[in-house]
């Protein structure tokens, strides 16, 4: 075992003692940290929604688009996280010191030659989601200011991938509380301008958010670098290593399909909402976003039980890895039926705080109750996911989102809206049902296939 990082004060070890203990000890900070990172969603909608429907809906479709492109870096801080995990349970400190300036140079490596292209071809992307001129025009507009600030959109997340394999979450919470801080000031500066500052309109929201991340990153990898947290970074950790890359590369290609089946069929289905117009976008836009922020329990349980599966994998303790995943998939099941029922009942006030009112506000309510009743199945395939990802098994998520997304949901939504007549409550039902689906048949796999093997192992 490595001397760096491991200075006087005492680390926690997730492969003894209360399971429970240290599920509490890697989700708390984790749920707070999405918490404040959902805060920064929620205020780019709620300042692009003053600036009316047309500008919501277009940053509805740009949001979606930046989502796709990110599913890169989703693979590389998942696989890293889960090796890195591994590393930690092994004893291997240097070692995991190492993958983590890998995970940082396949960030860059990634994303320079996405942000170019995503800043030259912005209007062609846009037009291929949406008909609509000045939704085309606003859009291209949201598109590129995002692109520009990508590497720290997306960056920070792989920064606190690395504090979570860690079993150090807390100190990427610090930086998500500093960037939550600097992009409340900077977004409302940005969008509407004061003194010196011009108004940048939509494009001030998401520049905003970078500001935000920007200041985040910094205090992030203060951290890395100061020696205080379990992983060490030196400058030499940060020298390409092909073989570390290539292993990040080969665990987290799965990961990356898995998100790219997911996020490319959200962008068909923005092209199947797009005829039913503006309201319809918008409302999906609301809905997508606050069902996404009612499964931050399941998020912050998936990356805890990731860490928690990989380190008792890494020390040779599977049955102990096993009761955790149990454990982790009763409590997501508990939590989020109280947040279905939440979110369900205070739907139309959570409309209304989003700028939605008069017409629209039905189609906003109706979005939002219809996409909840997914909540708990969606929430228990990501813990799921984070399970087998835990154990280096990227692949079974990867094949239940290729099926249930392309093959199932796709065919019922358009069916469902054009066949049937439902229009786009068609296309929001299709969403909630291939959740319940793809939940279900995970869990099946969970229970046949990676519970077998660990029992066996």
């Amino acid at each position: 075992m490595s001397g760096r990082g491991t200075g006087a004060r005492a680390r926690y070890d997730y492969t003894q003692g209360s399971i429970r203990r240290g599920m509490l000890r890697l989700s708390i900070p984790v749920f707070f940290e999405l918490l404040a990172w959902n805060i920064d969603s929620i205020l780019e909608l709620f300042w692009v929604g003053q600036l009316g429907a047309p500008a919501l809906a277009a940053m509805s479709l740009g949001f979606m688009v930046l989502m796709f492109v990110r599913a890169l870096g989703m693979a590389n801080r998942t696989a890293g996280q889960a090796l890195l995990a591994q590393r930690i349970g092994a004893g291997d400190i240097e070692g995991a010191s190492r993958l983590a300036g890998q995970m940082i140079v396949l960030q860059l490596i990634l994303f320079t030659p996405i942000i170019a292209a995503g800043i030259a071809g912005a209007p062609v992307f846009m037009a291929m989601i949406s008909g609509d001129p000045e939704i085309v025009h606003l859009g291209t507009i949201y598109l590129r200011a995002g692109f520009s600030m990508l590497f720290f959109i997306d960056g920070i997340f792989t920064l606190a991938a690395i504090f979570r394999g860690s079993g150090e979450p807390g100190f990427s919470l610090t930086g998500m509380i500093v960037n939550s801080i600097s992009g409340f000031a900077a977004m409302p500066l940005l969008v509407f301008g004061a003194g010196p500052i011009p108004a940048l309109g939509i494009a001030g929201a998401t520049l905003g958010l970078g500001v935000g991340r920007l200041a985040g990153c910094a205090v992030m990898l203060g951290f890395l670098f100061s020696g205080r947290c379990r992983i060490h970074l030196s400058l030499s950790d940060l020298l390409p290593r092909p073989h570390l890359l290539l292993r990040i590369a080969e665990l987290g290609w799965p990961i990356g399909g898995q998100n790219f089946f997911e996020r490319g069929a959200n962008l068909v289905l923005i092209g199947l909402l797009s005829p039913f117009g503006g309201v319809a976008l918008a409302a999906w836009g609301i809905g997508n976003r606050v069902s996404n922020m009612g499964l931050m329990t399941a998020f912050a349980l998936q990356s805890a039980v990731r860490t928690m599966v990989g380190q008792n994998i890494g020390a040779q303790r599977p049955e102990r890895a096993r009761r955790a995943a149990w454990a982790t998939i009763g409590a997501v099941f508990i939590i989020l039926s109280c947040t279905t029922s939440a979110i369900f009942l205070w739907a139309p006030e959570i409309i209304r705080f989003f700028g939605m009112s008069g017409e629209a506000m039905p189609a906003g309510i109706a979005c939002l109750r219809i996409l909840c009743l997914g909540i708990v199945f969606e929430g228990t395939r990501r813990v799921i996911s984070g399970i087998f990802e835990g154990a280096a098994q990227t692949k079974p998520p990867m094949f239940v989102e290729a099926l249930i997304r392309w093959p199932v949901m796709l065919p019922m939504a358009y069916g469902a809206s054009v066949w049937l007549g439902l229009r786009e409550s068609g296309i929001w039902w299709a969403v909630a049902g291939s959740q319940v689906l793809g939940g279900l048949a995970l869990l099946f796999w969970f229970k046949f296939g990676w519970e077998r093997r660990i029992r066996e192992s």
